[in-house]
């Protein structure tokens, strides 16, 4: 009889481990949606055509869009706009809400503003970090240490990508274009600018590409910390909108955590 005892203590000693374990809580969605700029920066090299916000063609596929961007429904929209603008944001923000602010053309007005609204978000978050980003001395020393083939290389390929942007950006609708620069095949192009070219100008002991590059590497991840320092207990699913060519390092990085699943933007953006 005590053997049976002791067997089922020692069962239900192993159940109550068992039952004790801590459960996993769900992994927090991540929607980053690489964006071009629909008024382009005049500090981006290469650029993409401004997107005529004011054409009605335009407005309706933007407005498909965000009804493609809506059932994700993320707790956050985290926008490109630098963390000390917050206040300034969540002002216009509530007077957007009230009547009483006209969207802009830029792509924060355009699809973060309206989705933040029809998803009834009490506010954006502003995650953006200025990092220090000066390509002049790499140019000057390519120029001065026989290097320059590299940085011609660069302008062909990096002109060819951009060019192909523009294209789909010409002849398809607002969500085809998003698929598109968010594919893998161009996210890698983009990513190729820094990892491919600019780290192989210098020589011996002078890295002034690879430190080009780290200084790029170091801006986004303060993005990234900006975004985790934003999430909130509760938060199921946040959206990132974003200068694209961001996203392949953010990509990283969330890839990396375990407390995030990456969502892929053609599943969200499908017709």
């Amino acid at each position: 009889m005590f053997k049976y005892l002791s067997g089922f203590f020692l069962f239900l000693v192993t159940s109550l481990n068992v039952t004790a374990q801590p459960v996993a809580s769900p992994k927090i969605k991540v929607l980053l949606l690489g964006s071009i700029h629909f008024t382009p920066s005049t500090q981006d090299v290469y650029k993409n055509k401004t997107v005529d916000v004011q054409d009605e063609k335009r407005q309706v596929q933007i407005k498909q869009m965000l009804t493609q961007l809506s059932r994700f429904s993320p707790n956050q929209i985290c926008i490109e706009v630098p963390t000390q603008n917050q206040s300034k944001v969540d002002s216009q923000y509530h007077r957007y809400l009230n009547g009483q602010y006209k969207l802009g053309t830029h792509e924060v007005d355009q699809i973060a503003y309206p989705l933040a609204k029809q998803l009834g978000l009490p506010t954006l978050t502003c995650i953006n970090y200025k990092g220090a980003f000066d390509p002049d001395p790499v140019n000057e020393y390519a120029k001065a240490n026989n290097q320059e083939d590299i940085i011609a290389s660069l302008e062909k390929f990096a002109s060819s990508t951009i060019a192909g942007v523009v294209a789909v950006q010409q002849k398809q609708s607002i969500s085809e274009l998003y698929r598109f620069i968010n594919s893998n095949d161009e996210l890698t192009k983009n990513a190729a600018i820094y990892s491919d070219y600019l780290v192989r100008i210098g020589q011996g002991d002078k890295y002034p590409g690879t430190d080009l590059v780290a200084g790029w590497y170091n801006t986004n991840l303060h993005i990234y910390t900006n975004i985790l320092r934003a999430i909130h207990p509760g938060d199921k699913a946040i959206m990132v909108l974003f200068g694209y060519g961001h996203i392949p390092i953010l990509k990283h990085l969330f890839e990396s955590n375990p407390k995030f699943e990456v969502v892929d933007v053609n599943d969200v953006l499908k017709e």
